[in-house]
C-alpha cells in the first residue's frame, strides 16, 4: 500500500481510517496514528486494495475495521475496531447502506 510507505515502520499495520486535519491527514492503522502532509483525496488514492469508503468530506474508513454502525437522524456514526467513531454525513449514507452498514 503506497500510503503506508509514508509512515514510520513501527506504525505500519492494517489501515483503519483517514481523517483530514487542515493540510494534513491523520492516518490510523492497527499499530498507531501518524499525521502526514497530504490532501485527503490524494491519501484515498494511495490506499491500494484496501476496501473502504469515504464517510464524510474529511473521513475515510476501511470497511473491515467497522465494528458497529448506527443512524442518528439523517446522519450516521461508525464505531471502528480501535474504538474511534467516524461520522457519516447524509451524502455518504447510500454507499454505506449498499455495503451493508447504516441501515
Amino acid at each position: 500500500i503506497p500510503l503506508l510507505d509514508r509512515l514510520p515502520f513501527e506504525k505500519r499495520g492494517a489501515l483503519v481510517s483517514l481523517q483530514a486535519q487542515d493540510h494534513y491527514v491523520q492516518i490510523t492503522t492497527t499499530k498507531g496514528q501518524e499525521l502526514v502532509l497530504i490532501r485527503i483525496g490524494d491519501a484515498i488514492k494511495e490506499v491500494g486494495a484496501t476496501y473502504g469508503l469515504q464517510t464524510h468530506r474529511s473521513y475515510w474508513v476501511a470497511l473491515d475495521q467497522i465494528t458497529t454502525s448506527k443512524r442518528i437522524g439523517e446522519r450516521g456514526v461508525l464505531t471502528l475496531s480501535n474504538g474511534d467513531e467516524a461520522p457519516v454525513s447524509r451524502k455518504y449514507i447510500p454507499a454505506l447502506k449498499a455495503a451493508g452498514f447504516c441501515r
